[in-house]
């Protein structure tokens, strides 16, 4: 499909971002240890086009429970077992819906007709890969892992997201992964932050942007994305994308502001269906 481009000209395709994401979400599953995977429930399936990811453990965390590539199969025919697949495991799965590809309304109408809902959506950032145009912080140090055991980058993504300590290893082995570069910012020494990206093809995805309490407030995030600014122009990326929630008056927008302070642009608003309680 032709490329999308942002109110300032950055340009992308919203089915290589989504192409991308089931990438990037595949991998954090397939990297978390078989045994940690089979005491927690934590399984991934592919029915059809379609990438179900489950956690029995977190079932009601939506982010952790998703069915990934809902416009490819606007009839349901294999969205419907995977739903009942996941549901199968006590999972509430978001169903991500890009807007405006072929087969989105199509989508849209088989997952109203089965008793999903529009819940909390995400914004999808793009920039293209000029160098920053912000300052680094001072007095913070940013490193890129090469290995699991370098620094808790487990650890801290689980913490920083309010996750259970187990939580941890959904991450933990993703430094040092095919395609992944993963770091931790340092404050006096002592790593207090993280933040990853995936690169395939001309396209790199950020995530895993986590902060502990401690260090809040101090620009670790900022810091993490002025070098992975810096590191995916280097590796000859032509899109760089992120997401965080959308902007909401009851919860927190400092991610989003930070995204938008280093030069990513809104790209397109992205309701995660889901059935009710």
């Amino acid at each position: 499909m032709p490329l999308r481009t942002t109110r300032n000209g950055a340009g992308y395709d919203p089915v290589e971002l989504d192409r991308a994401e089931r990438r990037f979400w595949g991998d954090i599953w397939d990297s978390v240890p078989a045994e940690v995977a089979r005491e927690h429930g934590i399984e991934r399936r592919d029915f059809g086009p379609i990438q179900a990811i489950a956690v029995r453990d977190l079932g009601q965390v939506g982010m952790l429970n998703m069915l990934l590539g809902a416009p490819d199969d606007p009839t349901g025919e294999h969205l419907g077992p995977a739903a009942a697949w996941a549901e199968e495991r006590g999972a509430r799965p978001y169903v991500p819906l890009t807007p405006d590809l072929p087969d989105t309304a199509e989508a849209e109408a088989w997952l109203r007709a089965n008793g999903f809902e529009p819940a909390y959506a995400w914004m999808k950032f793009v920039r293209d890969p000029h160098p920053p145009r912000f300052p680094a912080p001072d007095g913070i140090e940013v490193v890129e892992l090469g290995a699991p055991d370098e620094e808790p980058f487990g650890t801290i993504a689980a913490l920083g997201f309010g996750m259970p300590a187990w939580g941890a290893e959904f991450f933990a082995h993703l430094p040092g992964r095919e395609g992944w570069r993963c770091y931790v910012a340092r404050i006096d020494g002592e790593a207090q932050a993280c933040g990853a990206m995936l690169i395939e093809d001309g396209i790199a995805e950020f995530g895993i942007g986590a902060t502990l309490e401690q260090a809040r407030g101090r620009g670790c995030q900022t810091a993490l994305l002025h070098r992975r600014i810096s590191d995916a122009a280097g590796a000859g990326c032509r899109t760089l994308f992120v997401e965080t929630g959308e902007r909401v008056p009851d919860r927190p927008s400092a991610s989003y502001r930070n995204i938008l302070k280093a030069g990513f642009e809104e790209a397109y608003l992205r309701p995660n269906w889901q059935r009710p309680r």
